[in-house]
């Protein structure tokens, strides 16, 4: 079964929202991008969505492809949106929220079409 294009943008976009939520539930990564500290129910909310956030990757990724192909191919989305997470922290951590809204707004919209 092929996934089509969208549908891959769609899953590196729900796991990097994932990673990003986890990100920023670190009080450093926090600091840097909004300029003041969490607070104790941010942290655990933003480290509960990410953890949702990647279940529900992994759900799509198993639901499209099936059991062995979805494992193999979220392993490898993991790996592209961690980088871009990283990345996106390390020169434009201030940009974090906006990507991050983008991509769920995206992702979503071709979900649920």
């Amino acid at each position: 079964m092929m996934i089509s294009n969208l549908m891959v943008l769609s899953i590196l976009w729900i796991s990097y929202v994932a990673f990003g939520c986890l990100a920023l539930a670190m009080f450093s990564n926090f600091r840097s991008t909004f300029k003041k500290a969490p607070t104790p129910w941010q942290s655990r909310g933003l480290y509960w969505s990410g953890w949702s956030m990647l279940a529900l990757s992994y759900y799509f990724n198993v639901a499209k492809q099936g059991m062995l192909y979805g494992s193999i191919f979220f392993t490898g989305m993991l790996a592209v949106a961690g980088l871009l997470v990283i990345l996106t922290l390390s020169y434009r951590a201030k940009s974090l929220p906006v990507f991050m809204a983008t991509g769920l707004i995206t992702s979503i919209s071709y979900l649920l079409t």
